[in-house]
C-alpha cells in the first residue's frame, strides 16, 4: 500500500482535501478528519506488515512458532513423550509447559477493542489494564495527543485559540466535549476583554 502524500497545513491527501474544501457542515469537516486518521492508521499498520519479515523479532518469533508447533505435534502423537521429555530435560520441558500454559492464558485474555476498518475490533490480546493491544497501544502513542492554547489575554489570542480548538477537532487532538467546554471558556474570555488589566494602576503623584 502506497503511503498517501500529504500537504504540509492539515495533512490530508489530494483526495481529502477535495472532500474538505466540499464541506460545508463542522459535521463534514469531523469526517474529513477521521478519514484523514483512518487512512493513517491502515498506512501504518501497512508499513508495519511490509517491514516485519525482515526484521530480527520476525526470524526469532518463527522459528519459535515452528519449534513449540512442532512440540505439540509431537506430544498429541506420542503423550508419553511429555514425561521422558521432564525427567530427561526438565528445564527445556518448563519452557515448552509455559509457552503452552501462556498461550492458553492468551485464548483466554481479554480482547483489544480498537476499531478497525469496516467497525469491528481488533480481537488480539489486549495489554493488562488498557484497551488495545500491544500493536495498537504502539500505534495510538504515535498520534499527536498534546494541545496547547496561548494565554487568553486579549482578542488576538482569544481568535489564535479558536483557531486552535478548530484545528483540533479536525485533527481529532481534541474531541468533541472538550470542544464545547473550551468554547464557553473562550466565550467568557471574550467577553471579559477590556474590563481587566493585568498592568499596575499608575498612582497620580500630588504637587505640594
Amino acid at each position: 500500500m502506497a503511503k498517501a502524500k500529504e500537504d504540509r497545513l492539515m495533512g490530508y491527501s489530494e483526495e481529502e482535501w477535495e472532500i474538505f474544501r466540499q464541506a460545508k457542515t463542522t459535521e463534514d469537516y469531523w469526517a474529513v478528519g477521521r478519514m484523514r486518521d483512518e487512512r493513517r492508521r491502515r498506512e501504518q499498520e501497512e508499513e508495519l506488515k511490509e517491514q516485519w519479515p525482515s526484521t530480527e523479532a520476525a526470524r526469532l518469533f518463527t522459528q519459535l512458532g515452528e519449534a513449540f508447533t512442532a512440540c505439540q505435534k509431537l506430544l498429541e502423537q506420542n503423550p508419553a513423550m511429555e514425561a521422558a521429555a521432564k525427567l530427561a530435560d526438565g528445564e527445556r520441558h518448563d519452557v515448552f509447559t509455559m509457552l503452552r500454559d501462556n498461550l492458553e492464558k492468551a485464548n483466554r485474555a481479554p480482547r483489544c477493542e480498537y476499531p478497525r476498518s469496516g467497525g469491528r475490533p481488533c480481537r488480539a490480546p489486549k495489554v493488562r489494564g488498557q484497551k488495545y493491544c500491544c500493536m495498537h497501544l504502539a500505534l495510538e502513542a504515535a498520534r499527536p495527543t498534546k494541545f496547547n492554547l496561548p494565554a487568553l489575554e486579549d482578542a488576538n489570542s482569544i481568535q489564535v485559540a479558536l483557531t486552535k480548538t478548530a484545528q483540533g477537532l479536525v485533527d481529532g487532538t481534541l474531541d468533541e466535549k472538550v470542544a464545547t467546554k473550551l468554547a464557553y471558556v473562550l466565550q467568557v474570555a471574550m467577553s471579559n476583554v477590556g474590563k481587566v488589566s493585568f498592568e499596575p494602576e499608575e498612582v497620580e503623584e500630588e504637587i505640594g
